[in-house]
């Protein structure tokens, strides 16, 4: 596994869901970056062990990009063709530019010599590119549920950049609950990854993200609690998700304040304990190392029959 920048630690996740939890003989190797937040990581690729890492890939049987990057020769300064190919994208490069805040760097022709795509997020499932979710990994299954409900409800949202997370409706939302009912409010901007964790397991509703149309890997870092968590989910997403997401809990409403608020009033006005353990199971049946690594084990084996990369057909592209 190769990830050009492994910014919040997804790829270690998925080296680590899979190196425990299936016989698949995984290695991750990926770019140096800043990694200010502290997220975990495994082998950097440097100019002192490249040729290690190139004999590692070049007795490899199927090589997995975490990331936009197209998985091109060069990748990282390592030569990567002639094996069956599989990159998982999950970010803004290679979302389509629109409302959604999407890059639109790369396109489907990119790929060009991929054998298999997934997406982290199924608002990134383009009919022409994939229709294969392979959720973000969490380890979830020895977590238990720390969510209570106090007398006044705490709603929390922590950006680390707000344009992303389309924190400005958020807070517009925020300030218009102050006005019917009692809340705190706490509104937490960059802070280390593991302060993170533990900050979000406070909450009474967590606030994830609403730009994208999905929800990422903070909102799983609370759910792994039981905490209820709203973000919005896409029309596109639901669409691109084929079902895959009956009986998702997370809390979603149109892009609308006043629905937000209404929802948001009517949900902190019941039990919400049903709720809470709904949003855990759906973390663990879905998120889960255990449930993450099934998937991805059968994908590899499907992927490593295929001697060579196969080209994405033009009239896909």
């Amino acid at each position: 596994m190769l990830s050009f920048r492994d910014y919040a630690g997804s790829a270690y996740k998925m080296w680590e869901a899979i190196s425990q939890n299936t016989d698949v003989d995984i290695e991750l190797f990926t770019g140096p970056h800043a990694n200010k937040l502290g997220h975990p990581i495994r082998t950097l690729v440097t100019d002192l062990n490249r040729a290690e890492v190139q004999e590692r890939i070049d007795s490899s049987d199927v090589l997995h990009f975490k990331g936009d990057w197209p998985p091109n020769d060069g990748y990282l300064g390592l030569k990567v063709s002639h094996k069956p190919i599989i990159i998982t994208t999950s970010g803004g490069f290679f979302r389509k530019k629109g409302p959604c805040g999407g890059l639109g760097r790369y396109s489907v022709a990119h790929y060009g010599n991929v054998t298999q795509g997934t997406s982290f997020e199924p608002d990134l499932l383009y009919p022409e590119f994939s229709d294969i979710w392979t959720p973000h990994p969490i380890d979830s299954y020895d977590k238990v549920i720390e969510w209570k409900k106090p007398e006044v409800p705490i709603l929390m949202h922590m950006p680390t950049t707000q344009s992303k997370k389309d924190t400005n409706f958020i807070v517009a939302v925020f300030n218009e609950l102050k006005k019917n009912i009692e809340v705190d409010i706490r509104l937490t901007g960059k802070t280390t990854f593991a302060r993170a964790v533990e900050m979000r397991r406070e909450s009474t509703i967590f606030f994830d993200q609403f730009k994208v149309g999905f929800y990422g890997n903070s909102a799983i870092e609370a759910m792994q609690y039981g905490i209820p968590t709203a973000a919005w989910i896409s029309p596109e997403a639901r669409g691109q998700a084929k079902g895959s997401l009956k009986g998702c809990p997370i809390i979603t409403e149109p892009k609308d304040i006043n629905a937000w608020v209404n929802r948001i009033i009517e949900i902190l006005s019941s039990d919400m304990t049903e709720l809470s353990i709904k949003t855990k199971q759906w973390c663990d049946d879905i998120h889960s190392y255990q449930a993450v690594a099934k998937q991805w084990k059968e994908i590899y084996h499907g992927v490593s029959r295929k001697e060579t990369s196969l080209p994405i057909s033009p009239r896909h592209v």
